[in-house]
């Protein structure tokens, strides 16, 4: 098995990034979901309640970019605001007016972009390790044969970044992973701790934040139902250092029981 893909969300629910290679530091990929759109009141947005957060492009460099289809501004992170996501009350920097009125004219509403500050501390779902503003694991890991084995299903088969996962790995049978309790990825150990249960997100068209019908959720519904939703991918927990390659060597530890 190898790493197929490797993808970075520097801006939580906006576009990603196709990545060759990625450092691995204590939060996941290294700027993974470091930035963060919030509404007037500090509250997290994603595509769930924005879909067109998908044409919202981040241009990472010494400064972060944001493009829109309409413009493109720089973020400026400045004065602390206290900030919600999920159950999480903490602070953040606020990236400036500039960013915020292009996004506010791209979304229709108030909004503003914001970023982990120095004293960022936000917990994982499970409580054992610490994650930047993404849902509630720093990871998600999905595999090319389950999502052959969905399209095989579908009436329109859909590319695999309607799950935005961050790694991808070839040369697996479908849903295989449901079995791994623990694997490698270029000598890094990886914890799959929790099946993703997905959300509306995924019936946004990622190249032009349209929302679509009930696909995949209700494909999803007829063969991977379980408790708590319709399931595809894993939640992961890296427990080292370390940095991904595209083509590294993805090795099975120790499979669930």
């Amino acid at each position: 098995m190898r790493l197929s893909g490797l993808f970075v969300y520097p801006i939580k629910s906006c576009a990603g990034l196709a990545v060759d290679g990625w450092d691995l530091d204590e939060r996941g990929l290294a700027g993974d979901r470091s930035y963060m759109v919030v509404d007037d009141r500090g509250v997290f947005l994603t595509q769930r309640e924005a879909p067109q957060l998908a044409t919202v492009r981040p241009e990472p460099g010494e400064r972060m970019g944001v493009s829109t289809p309409a413009g493109s501004a720089v973020a400026r992170p400045g004065v602390a605001r206290e900030v919600s996501v999920w159950e999480h009350d903490g602070p953040a920097l606020d990236c400036g007016d500039e960013v915020a009125e292009l996004l506010t004219a791209h979304l229709g509403r108030a909004c503003r972009l914001v970023t982990v500050s120095p004293d960022h501390d936000r917990r994982t779902s499970r409580g054992d390790g610490r994650v930047g503003f993404a849902d509630g694991y720093p990871l998600l890991i999905a595999t090319e044969a389950s999502l052959a084995d969905l399209n095989a299903r579908m009436p329109v088969p859909l590319p695999m970044n309607r799950f935005r996962p961050n790694l991808v790995v070839a040369g697996t049978e479908a849903f295989e992973e449901d079995q791994w309790q623990h694997i490698e990825v270029a000598g890094v150990p990886l914890d799959l701790v929790k099946p993703c249960a997905r959300c509306a997100i995924t019936r946004v068209d990622q190249a032009t934040g349209l929302r679509g019908d009930g696909e995949p959720l209700r494909t999803l519904g007829t063969f991977r139902k379980a408790k708590g939703g319709v399931m595809f991918g894993w939640n992961a927990v890296h427990r080292t250092l370390g940095r991904l390659r595209v083509g590294d060597d993805v090795r099975v530890v120790e499979r669930r029981s």
